[in-house]
């Protein structure tokens, strides 16, 4: 699986349990496009693991929600 396929299965996974736990979230979200730059990110710095990248995009859609609060 090359870097593309492993970012776009990683992105869809993350974005669709965060969607699941918060389903007030419109669909095109503006945090979509950040988590999808963040995972494209931890990819081209050499994460090879689907599961792995999904974890810390759920992990940054998370820390995401901190900063919305402050």
């Amino acid at each position: 699986m090359n870097s593309p396929d492993i970012a776009e299965a990683a992105f869809a996974r993350a974005w669709s349990v965060y969607r699941l736990i918060h389903s007030s979230i419109d669909e095109n979200d503006a945090r979509r496009a950040s988590l999808q730059r963040f995972i494209r990110q931890r990819c081209m710095a050499g994460e090879t693991d689907t599961e792995l990248l999904a974890v810390e995009g759920l992990k940054y859609l998370k820390s995401l929600e901190g900063l919305q609060e402050d």
